[in-house]
């Protein structure tokens, strides 16, 4: 009993010494009180589903396919269970490990030895034996428990990636699906200034016969029409990369997506920003920077343990006995316990280097950290930016394709009146075909200027908050 409480009070003792190496402290930053860029002070913040405020199922249904088809986001959720499981391992090494042994030898002493021959103890022994053992490496110095700390970090860090991974995938499926849906916009407007090139060219050719045109006029129009069938094939193939692209994304390489150019994708208001301080607890990749700075800390102090000497239980319950049968009788129990401790004398400067290398990893993390932050903010500057000029953008296409419209009206009227040559109708429709194409093009980037801006913000954080 007193070798126990012996053993108890040294355990307690070294237990609560305190971990070597630095405990962490965030780094000073570049501040930014709030985004020059953002005049507004409305909006509602991102919601999780954000992509369900264009009010397309179709578009839905792919994000839900790609969350759960995507190889990336599996890539990721592996990552998150190996690095869930090395924290696990760490954890468990901080406890003793008990195992449990049995065995049988025979030996064979000799006849000249130390050992005595009796009529009872011949030459050859048998021996039987089983039991529990036990060594514990006691963290006087806190090294498990930096270690813990690192593994911890680092599983926050991949986790953090993990949510990154999944808001670059929606964030590409939005965008992509857009593309797709812009495509069949410009599509049908390709083909219908194909075919009014068609008929202008028709329309050189008969005022040729008549004398009213040139070979020049003749060349302009096949420039022209040209020009429009590369245009109409540029559009194709535009379309059919986004298609394949967005099939890859949600795992269907055979996916075929009808087309539909009459539905547009609606834009919804802006997000609130928030204050650029938020940011740094929104973002997953900068959460991950500093996750991974916050393990590359504690890997210090695991390394700098190695300077100090090392303490070690071990202990072993068993039985032993000459037969099997009387194994457990009463006097056969043994037992075993010890303190060992292990100091360094001389490692020739092994140990220095490798806290000379744990020190310049958290230098490297400690940069790519702030260059996170740094990225984060130019980021949302630059999104905001982008939504402000697309949304003036958005609206002179708006406008532009009325006008052409409210031309194109007239020249239809001002022809059936007999008022307007067939080429002044051809222009106007084309004029208002063009528009379309224009009126695309910015909406896609309108589109693309939103998702760019919740993904700048770090989308929607889970209800459940990483513990940090």
């Amino acid at each position: 009993m007193r070798n126990l409480i012996l053993y108890s009070s040294i355990c307690s003792l070294l237990l609560c010494a305190c971990a070597v190496g630095p405990d962490y402290e965030r780094p000073k930053l570049p501040e930014l009180t709030a985004y020059p860029e953002n005049k507004s002070t409305t909006g509602q913040p991102v919601m999780a589903d954000w992509w369900k405020a264009f009010h397309d199922a179709e578009l839905d249904g792919l994000v839900a396919d790609a969350l759960k088809a995507n190889t990336d986001l599996r890539i990721a959720v592996a990552r998150v269970e190996e690095a869930s499981a090395g924290l696990s391992e760490v954890v468990g090494a901080m406890l003793p490990q008990v195992n449990a042994g049995a065995g049988v030898s025979r030996n064979t002493v000799s006849n000249n030895g130390y050992s005595p021959i009796t009529s009872f103890a011949g030459r050859d022994r048998t021996s039987y034996s089983g039991g529990l053992s036990t060594a514990f490496e006691l963290d006087f110095w806190g090294k498990l428990r930096r270690a813990s700390e690192a593994a911890r970090a680092q599983l926050l860090s991949v986790s953090e990636a993990r949510l990154q991974v999944e808001l670059a995938l929606t964030a590409s499926v939005v965008r992509t699906y857009a593309l797709v849906r812009a495509s069949d916009i410009q599509l049908v407007a390709a083909e219908e200034i194909k075919n009014i090139r068609d008929e202008e060219y028709r329309i050189t050719e008969e005022r040729i016969k008549v004398g009213a045109a040139s070979t020049h006029d003749r060349a302009q129009a096949e420039v022209t029409r040209s020009a429009a069938i590369a245009a109409l094939s540029d559009t194709r193939r535009a379309r059919a990369q986004a298609e394949h692209l967005l099939g890859s994304l949600v795992g269907q390489p055979g996916m075929v997506l009808p087309v539909r150019p009459l539905n547009a994708l609606v834009t919804p208001a802006a997000p609130a920003v928030g204050l650029p301080s938020q940011l740094l607890r929104q973002r997953p990749d900068v959460v991950a920077a500093e996750q991974a700075l916050v393990a590359a800390n504690a890997r210090i102090g695991y390394v700098k343990a190695a300077y100090f000497p090392t303490f070690s239980l071990t202990g072993a319950l068993g039985v032993e006995s000459r037969e099997l049968s009387s194994l457990f009788s009463t006097g056969n129990g043994t037992s075993q316990f010890g303190l060992s401790a292990s100091v360094p004398i001389f490692d020739f400067g092994r140990t220095g280097a490798r806290v000379e290398a744990a020190v310049a990893i958290q230098h490297q993390a400690a940069a790519a950290y702030e260059k996170a932050v740094l990225n984060a903010f130019r980021e949302v500057r630059d999104a905001l930016v982008d939504v402000r000029e697309t949304i003036v953008a958005a609206e002179a296409g708006r406008r532009r394709l009325l006008a052409s419209s409210e031309a194109y009206r007239i020249a239809e009227e001002r022809k059936g009146l007999g008022q307007a040559s067939p080429t002044e109708f051809l222009v106007a429709r084309r004029v208002m075909a063009e528009s379309r194409v224009a009126v695309a093009r910015v909406l896609l980037d309108r589109l693309g200027a939103q998702v760019d801006l919740v993904k700048s913000l770090g989308g929607a954080r889970p209800d459940l908050a990483v513990q940090r």
